[in-house]
């Protein structure tokens, strides 16, 4: 509640941004693109490398089952949030699922019974009540975000912490780690094309903004689309 009252206090700030140029912080911006690609190449990409490679498959399964049922979790309040009450009913569906006969959401039972979702965010949620994108941002270690999904994420992290904190500390950093690179080997395919394009800021930023456009829209994208989404 505390985190919804924080972006209501935002959300006319964020409505009347201007948003002329998508990246009026690009120098500011680039300098933090530079320091997240050197933190990646020296440390997170070797370790998410190396997780891909000599961790069993069924061991990664279940991690990213685990995190994807938490993440079903807060796609399911963004859903009712933007009243979409079948969808809402469907990913209720796959949680009660997965957390019950897939012990924790450790195995995809509800996916197998044809219990899909697409997931959901704050930022797409704040979208759909109108809420400007705001401009371009490049977040330290986070990566490629705007003024609007910057307090998505905002959001949607603290969602998530609190559904783990009830652990001890190791093993909530321990969770918090494995959920970062789990995340981070999806990326992999990603970071390959990024690396060979002429400019991979541009590459990164241009691809971002167009797959939040796609998110924001459910895929169904406008005939004449606008700069904001």
């Amino acid at each position: 509640m505390k985190q919804l009252l924080i972006s209501f206090l935002l959300f006319f700030t964020l409505s009347v941004t201007a948003t002329e140029n998508i990246d009026p912080l690009e120098d500011v911006n680039r300098a933090t693109y530079e320091f997240n690609e050197v933190f990646d190449d020296n440390i997170f990409e070797p370790i998410s490398r190396g997780y891909k490679k000599f961790i069993p498959d069924f061991v990664k399964e279940r991690v990213s089952n685990f995190f994807n049922n938490l993440r079903d979790v807060s796609t399911l309040a963004n859903q009712i949030l933007q009243f979409k009450p079948i969808e809402s009913v469907t990913t209720l569906g796959r949680i009660l699922v997965n957390s019950t006969v897939g012990l924790g959401g450790l195995f995809d039972v509800a996916s197998d019974i044809d219990l899909t979702t697409d997931n959901e965010d704050f930022g797409q949620t704040m979208a759909v009540w109108g809420v400007e994108s705001g401009p371009y941002i490049t977040l330290p270690l986070l990566g490629p975000s705007t003024l609007r999904d910057s307090v998505g994420i905002y959001v949607d992290t603290s969602s998530s912490t609190n559904l783990i904190s009830r652990m001890d500390t190791i093993g909530f950093v321990s969770a918090s780690a494995m959920n970062a690179i789990d995340q981070r080997v999806e990326l992999l395919p990603i970071t390959d094309i990024l690396d060979h394009s002429d400019d991979p800021y541009i590459a990164m930023r241009s691809s971002y903004l167009q797959k939040r456009k796609y998110d924001v829209f459910d895929g169904d994208l406008p005939i004449e689309e606008d700069d904001e989404f």
